[in-house]
């Protein structure tokens, strides 16, 4: 095996390993206080409410736990690729040799987590990530409906949360951010079943619709431009700002932007008032889908497609985040009429 100094040239991606462990950092934290606030809420829960919706708690836990884990494994498999990858191109151990009885230390004596940060900083995670989820057609194809779907659920959590007071509402749309949108979905359906709309005759202010539209166009319009920045720096920059333009639909609602709430409604009404969000989110993912669909099936066909979504874990973790939004949504969608 080849010793380390043979990588002294390595480019060391110092910023790139501390924004990984930043990022499993947040994942867990926002997760904690999330399920502390869910728990709080179920406590406090009227005996009536609890019996009365305790099947559909069950239901959107299971699917909250079936997303968490999907996503895990999706991710651990691309994780332990990318470091396969890493050690091959270098001539050094496989992993599981380092974890292996009686190898958990290297060819040139560092320990299992020496060797693992010395893979973390000298690889490009998030840019290998972006690259292989945009790699073709296909994998184009999974990415760009699990970033459709993800707006439509940031506008929702942020409109129904704020309808409901739910606590730390900001928490649900940050971990849409580091973690697949099906597992902020599923805590945010479990948080209105727990939390009735309060006081629906209060007032609330709503954007007026060129502030509401402004971001949500620029967020499809990213959208369409990420594939000519495949195999560019401007790639990342690309997906950084898609990640925070699906924050704008909760930003726009904080007290610091009152200037641009211009028209009055109660929280019961709130949905009506963004009337021109879902309007435009619907037409351009419709447009956005049908034209990446075209281009996906005339040069890839459907087999393709329905491959490609296990040719990568990377795409495995959006295809199937994709795919179970799909089923959770739906699953709302029928007891949605049976909650208050």
């Amino acid at each position: 095996m080849a010793s380390v100094d043979n990588d002294a040239g390595a480019i060391y991606n110092l910023a790139g390993a501390v924004t990984f462990i930043v990022y499993v950092f947040a994942a867990l934290c926002l997760t904690g206080l999330i399920v502390f606030d869910l728990y709080g809420a179920y406590q406090n829960l009227p005996l009536e409410r609890k019996k009365r919706f305790s099947n559909q708690l069950q239901v959107f836990i299971a699917l909250a736990v079936v997303s968490f884990s999907t996503l895990s494994y999706h991710m651990l498999s691309y994780l332990i690729l990318s470091y396969q990858t890493w050690a091959t191109s270098r001539n050094l151990e496989p992993l599981e040799e380092l974890y292996a009885p009686g190898g958990l230390r290297g060819s040139a004596g560092l320990d299992f987590t020496a060797r693992v940060w010395q893979w973390l900083t000298q690889s490009t995670l998030f840019y290998d990530f972006a690259m292989t989820i945009c790699k073709n057609d296909a994998n184009l194809w999974w990415t760009q409906n699990a970033l459709l779907v993800s707006m439509a659920s940031a506008l929702f959590i942020s409109i129904e949360g704020s309808r409901r007071r739910v606590p730390h509402l900001w928490a649900y749309l940050a971990i849409g951010q580091v973690l697949p949108i099906s597992f902020a979905q599923s805590l945010s359906f479990i948080a209105m079943i727990l939390i009735p709309v309060s006081d629906p005759s209060r007032t609330v202010q709503v954007p007026s619709g060129l502030v509401q539209s402004l971001p949500l166009a620029a967020y499809y319009t990213f959208i369409f431009s990420a594939p000519s920045s495949v195999g560019k720096p401007s790639l990342v920059f690309v997906i950084i700002t898609i990640r925070i333009l699906l924050l704008c639909p909760f930003i726009f609602r904080l007290p610091i932007f009152e200037a641009l709430q211009s028209k009055s409604i109660t929280a019961g009404d709130s949905h009506s008032g963004y009337s021109t969000s879902y309007k435009l989110a619907l037409l351009c993912s419709i447009v956005l889908s049908v034209y990446q669909t075209s281009i996906t099936l005339k040069g890839s066909g459907v087999s393709h497609v329905l491959t490609a979504i296990n040719s990568n874990p990377a795409v495995s973790a959006l295809g199937y985040d994709f795919i179970l939004y799909i089923v959770i949504s739906s699953a709302w969608l029928y007891v949605r009429p049976a909650i208050p």
